[in-house]
């Protein structure tokens, strides 16, 4: 190290204390290697226990003109909160927000003010006994996501009337063109005239709401359910880098640094009804969305669709997940998969053994463990390839259930009402999902930064075909692929693991031409990250949000250089 380099760890050493920031090579690589997909090094990784701690960490790192990389739960799929490579022009430290929890319930538990390191299933849970939820639930929860991540990415997550994650009302600190850090509060609530005045008042809840004379502003989605009902529309619902949706933290893609949010809340199902819908042609499906649409009184509440292929690599693949959940539930996810990953880290430092010793034992596990899934279930994937499980309010019911048996009597297919064990195996299968394509890389041994490519697409809302269609000559390049997502918005997610030997880089541009042949775009919900190229008028927001291009450069193949050179 040099002198600068030994001053400014020790600088930061004594804000958030020596063993908060972290310099070892093995003990970075939770937080320097992505969820799914990105890889690179960091100077150091900086754990901050308190908004004060932060605002003092970051004063410092803008001070010394390093890069600036804030991650939360590091559960994105498109590798947007870790360091891509080693090509930077800056030294990169990563500020993680884990220990920044918190969540403050206000306005009659109506809304909340998220800290950065909440995650949804914290939010859950505190707002469970008050009978109301957030704006996502069981989903990217399952693997600790965080609340400010995805607003952050504008995230949609599969509850239909919600649309993506929004609000116009936080706290956040961004960088001027001439290198100063400003702390900006648009929580609509007075706090104080500095920094150090906010935070404290913010952290001891030391502030009353109502009062404040810029409180206008939308924190929801509001307008989402009405853009899903109109089935002619020939633009996608929702996607990444929509300027409808983007306002200050929302959409940021890291670009300022949020200290909190403030966010709705809803009210919660006094009861609800699954149905199990399967068919084998996929235009029976796109037909019952719109049908569905234009005759509800009311949406409901998540419709999620699995591909026979996805179903199948999940129970192959990734049934140790459904299991974890099931028995530990979903906060317990984010400590197994750190556990995993230092676990992995000692295991390649033994040359004699498999370096995916791990993913090894547990596919051994998933091998010989009997299926998870209620047998009705299992019963629709040998009789279908398509499948879409409706969640709604029980006082939907009958009519859902009449729409239902009405559209199935002229239509191929069939569906059944769940009991509440085959609406929990359900859901937990087609969450588990999102986690297949890794664990089957994993198994294999395979780099999932050269073999997956994920795609995450908005089809036009009145689209006629669900599935990719490529052409042959794509399709023998393709060794496994994985495809769900969310139906009534028309996302769809769609894994492919290559083939040894194929060009990753030309297949997905491929891919990628056909999608915006299709009039779709993309990505829909997970954000550019580092796979994705960020359209002209993203980049510009981008710039007015970070001109110095401090925070977490080079995101949607963007500029790494300071100023954006």
């Amino acid at each position: 190290m040099t002198l600068h380099t030994s001053a400014f760890l020790e600088g930061l050493s004594g804000i958030v204390g020596t063993k908060q920031v972290i310099t070892d090579q093995d003990e970075k690589s939770f937080y320097t290697t992505g969820f799914r997909v990105g890889k690179g090094d960091a100077l150091a990784v900086i754990i901050p226990q308190s908004l004060t701690a932060l605002w003092q960490v970051l004063t410092l790192c803008v001070a010394q003109d390093v890069i600036i990389l804030m991650q939360a739960s590091n559960t994105g799929i498109t590798g947007g909160s870790t360091p891509d490579g080693n090509d930077y022009d800056r030294p990169v430290v990563i500020i993680s927000t884990r220990q920044l929890t918190g969540i403050q319930v206000i306005d009659n538990g109506q809304q909340v003010i998220a800290y950065p390191g909440s995650t949804l299933t914290e939010l859950e849970e505190i707002l469970r006994p008050l009978q109301r939820e957030p704006h996502s639930v069981i989903g990217s929860s399952c693997i600790g996501a965080s609340v400010i991540g995805g607003l952050c990415n504008n995230s949609g997550g599969s509850l239909i009337r919600r649309g993506p994650a929004f609000t116009e009302k936080s706290l956040y600190a961004q960088i001027s063109e001439q290198g100063e850090l400003t702390l900006i509060n648009h929580l609509g609530i007075k706090l104080g005239d500095t920094p150090e005045e906010i935070l404290r008042n913010l952290e001891n809840k030391h502030f009353t709401i109502g009062d404040a004379d810029d409180w206008q502003g939308k924190i929801w989605a509001d307008d989402y359910a009405q853009k899903l009902r109109d089935t002619e529309s020939d633009l996608p619902a929702r996607f990444n880098g929509d300027k409808h949706y983007l306002h200050d933290s929302a959409g940021c893609a890291g670009k300022i640094i949020v200290f909190a949010a403030r966010l709705a809340t809803f009210p919660a199902s006094s009861g609800t009804e699954t149905w199990y819908i399967g068919t084998d042609d996929e235009k029976v499906l796109i037909t019952l969305r719109r049908h569905l649409l234009q005759h509800l009184d009311h949406l409901p509440i998540q419709a999620e669709y699995i591909h026979a292929n996805a179903f199948d690599m999940t129970l192959r693949y990734a049934k140790h997940m459904i299991l974890a959940i099931r028995q530990l539930g979903p906060q317990s996810i984010p400590g197994l998969m750190k556990k995993k990953a230092m676990c992995d880290v000692r295991v390649k430092k033994i040359r004699w053994l498999p370096h995916n010793l791990t993913d090894r034992l547990i596919q051994g596990f998933n091998q010989v463990t009997p299926p998870l899934v209620a047998k009705r279930i299992l019963e629709y994937r040998q009789r279908f390839h398509h499948h879409l499980i409706i969640k709604a309010d029980s006082e939907q019911a009958p009519q859902l259930t009449s729409l239902l048996k009405q559209f199935f009597s002229a239509n191929q297919g069939d569906y059944f009402v769940c009991d509440k064990k085959e609406a929990q195996d359900a859901f937990l299968l087609r969450f588990a999902v999102a986690g297949a394509a890794i664990a089957y890389c994993d198994y294999l041994g395979v780099d999932p930064n050269e073999r997956l490519i994920a795609f995450d697409a908005a089809l036009r809302r009145n689209d006629e075909q669900w599935l990719f269609d490529l052409p042959t000559h794509l399709q023998q390049q393709i060794q496994a692929d994985a495809c769900c997502g969310h139906f009534f918005c028309l996302v769809n997610h769609q894994d492919y693991v290559l083939k040894p030997g194929v060009d990753g880089k030309a297949f997905k541009q491929a891919v990628i031409d056909y999608i915006e042949q299709r009039g779709a775009r993309y990505p829909a919900e997970h954000n550019v990250g580092h796979l994705y190229a960020a359209r002209e008028d993203y980049q510009q927001h981008w710039h007015q949000l970070d001109p110095t291009n401090t925070c977490n450069p080079g995101i949607g193949k963007t500029s790494r250089r300071k100023f954006w050179k």
